[in-house]
């Protein structure tokens, strides 16, 4: 198995994800997204990113694999 899951360095892939989900949680706190809506966006979202840093070692196929709910 490889030694990292997610290429990149730590500080990176943290603030895309704060990012991302700064993103999110602005629109959910305006009303724009709730329920499952905003549950809906908040998974596909933390998984595109995590997905976007994957090793192809670590999981190979990940990254062209669709997103399973």
């Amino acid at each position: 198995m490889a030694d990292r899951v997610l290429a990149g360095g730590t500080t990176q892939i943290a603030v895309s994800l704060w990012a991302a989900l700064h993103g999110l949680v602005s629109l959910e706190l305006a009303g724009a997204l709730e329920g499952a809506a905003a549950e809906t966006a908040f998974r596909s979202t933390i998984d595109a990113v995590l997905r976007g840093w994957a090793t192809s070692d670590a999981f190979p196929g990940l990254r062209g694999a669709d997103m399973v709910p």
